[in-house]
């Protein structure tokens, strides 16, 4: 009997055990909050997105796709954006074909890409140009956003219900669809609801309905997130709520004062519950991270005019209005293509909103820095379908050191520099232990025209590449990486009994995630005869043009 007992719960044993190994290996892409850092998991280890964003139409071209994908394997991007369309996959109510899906994903597998699926449906850009013919052509069923003479604009209204439930419907049947054919090889690893939605060229909508709400109650979901958020809120928001004595009841126009940006906040609240209700129907038929994108305002103090960005879309002035609003999206992201990258990027790296960028320049080193001073889960630049070597190098270096990155973000001991096109900063320093600091220092580099993508979204300023970044990582007390190009590594000594000197500066690779010295930098390499502190120069060895390198150090210190 006793052996029997055994057995029996052996038996049970083993089949819970088997039974969590499924559900681990099954498991699909998901967000994953650790202390201070969230990371996108991917087939259970963490994954950081080195993209591209296609062009608009690409998706639809797959021949064109093919040769694409196949070129930016070969220049080492591990993710693509491209778009789907909601006119391609139900180009009639009703019936859904998603052999434009399956294409991309089958071409995907073959160059071992991973996926992250645009769904252009009610709004692209503020407009409405991927909505089916079905539904543009029906205007008293799916209404438009009017404009103050009551005329209909190019923009799908956010306040339909039957738009709503026709793209949630549409949504849901492509995620299904995914769940059927990708929930274990998990190729699409997220999706973009929409594309830079709000309204263009006016404020908000002055649909009767609008008009109406307006001036009704603002909703008491919205009311209480401010109420309990109040000391964090953005600065817009704030000042609009503050102004008007923080009043938790009343009308928009009550509780925020009569304005354009009033306009704007009631016109945020109707895109993000819109997006809100496509996300849930879609997360349940397959539960992976969803975002939302903006076409940015101005920087602050002068953000500008509503409608001249779109108006109601997750510019930073209303990402409290998403959180509330939309909660079933997972990332709020910023599409940045201005001078002020480091600062927009500073923006939307909140606590409760990880940073993805999904559109933005091929800029060299911008990457680097976002991932290693920001944790970001994505990098994208926009529109290089035919120029996947503006990111190569990076992309080659990156890619090496994914679990270098992941494992140190959020620890206090990974940062990245650039020079953005705002920045003069030339030096960095870093404090590795009681004894030694060490500075890193900005090369002179050639400089060269920078690649733009639009987007849709204007082109912001031009700047120069900077050709000159890295990142640091504290690996122990006596132990430092530094990554990048064009850069200078030099350690003194914080004490004043002790010298310091680099050794074992190794340049190596990563491969499959374990460390390859290649050569040891020693003599000229290291500067002897450059002065006190030799400044290792870190770029690819006798590299010409110069490429990034990884170089390990270890700083050795003794009595004067």
């Amino acid at each position: 009997m006793l052996n029997n007992y055994l057995r029996m719960k052996t038996l049970k044993l083993l089949i819970v055990i088997l039974f969590f190994t499924v559900c681990a290996f099954a498991q699909l892409p998901h967000l994953e909050r650790s202390g201070n850092v969230t990371r996108l998991i991917v087939h259970n280890k963490p994954f950081i997105i080195l993209a591209g964003e296609v062009n608009n139409s690409s998706g639809s071209n797959i021949g064109h796709m093919e040769k694409t994908m196949k070129a930016w394997k070969e220049n080492y991007f591990n993710s693509m954006l491209v778009s789907v369309s909601w006119e391609i996959i139900e180009p009639r109510e009703g019936y859904f074909d998603f052999t434009s899906v399956d294409e991309l994903i089958r071409a995907a597998r073959e160059n071992d890409l991973k996926l992250g699926l645009l769904w252009f449906a009610s709004w692209k850009n503020g407009l409405s140009p991927y909505a089916p013919v079905w539904v543009l052509n029906d205007t008293r069923r799916f209404e438009r956003v009017k404009d103050e003479k009551g005329q209909n604009t190019r923009t799908l209204s956010p306040l339909c219900t039957a738009t709503r439930e026709a793209d949630a419907k549409a949504f849901a049947a492509l995620m299904k669809h995914l769940n059927q054919i990708d929930g274990k090889e998990n190729t699409v690893i997220i999706v973009q609801i929409e594309n830079e939605v709000g309204v263009l060229r006016q404020t908000r909508d002055f649909s009767p309905m609008a008009n109406k709400l307006i001036e009704s109650q603002v909703p008491d979901e919205l009311i209480e997130y401010l109420s309990k958020n109040r000391q964090n809120l953005e600065s817009e928001l704030k000042t609009a709520w503050d102004n008007n004595g923080n009043r938790t009841k009343g009308s928009w126009y009550e509780i925020f004062g009569k304005g354009d940006y009033t306009d704007m906040f009631f016109m945020a609240w109707q895109y993000a519950r819109y997006i809100n209700s496509v996300a849930e129907a879609g997360k349940k038929e397959h539960n992976i991270p969803v975002y939302v994108n903006c076409w940015m305002s101005g920087s602050r103090p002068n953000i500008g005019k509503p409608g001249n960005f779109p108006s109601g879309g997750p510019v930073l002035s209303v990402l409290d209005i998403w959180k509330a609003g939309a909660p079933s999206v997972d990332i709020l992201a910023p599409d940045i293509y201005g001078a002020d990258f480091k600062d927009q990027c500073r923006n939307f790296h909140r606590h409760d909103n990880p940073l993805f960028i999904p559109e933005t320049r091929a800029v060299e080193g911008a990457a680097t820095w976002a991932f290693a001073t920001h944790d970001a889960i994505c990098f994208s630049p926009f529109g290089i379908d035919t120029r996947p070597e503006s990111m190569a190098a990076e992309y080659k270096m990156l890619g090496q050191l994914i679990p270098l990155i992941t494992h140190y973000q959020g620890t206090g001991n990974i940062s990245g520099f650039y020079r953005d096109g705002r920045d003069t900063t030339r030096s960095y320093e870093f404090n590795l232990n009681n004894d030694v600091k060490i500075i890193i220092t900005h090369q002179q580099s050639v400089r060269r025209q920078s690649s733009q993508g639009t987007g849709g979204t204007g082109t912001g300023q031009q700047q120069p590449e900077p050709g000159s970044y890295g990142l640091y990582i504290k690996t122990d007390e006596d132990e430092f990486m530094v990554a990048g190009n064009n850069i200078t590594v030099t350690a003194v000594s914080t004490n004043p009994k002790k010298e310091v000197w680099l050794k074992d500066a190794w340049e190596g690779i990563f491969e499959n995630g374990e460390w390859e010295p290649v050569v040891l930098l020693n003599g000229d390499e290291a500067g002897f005869l450059r002065g006190d502190n030799p400044s290792y120069s870190v770029r690819a060895y006798k590299s010409v043009p110069s490429e990034p390198a990884i170089i390990k150090f270890r700083a050795m210190v003794y009595e004067k």
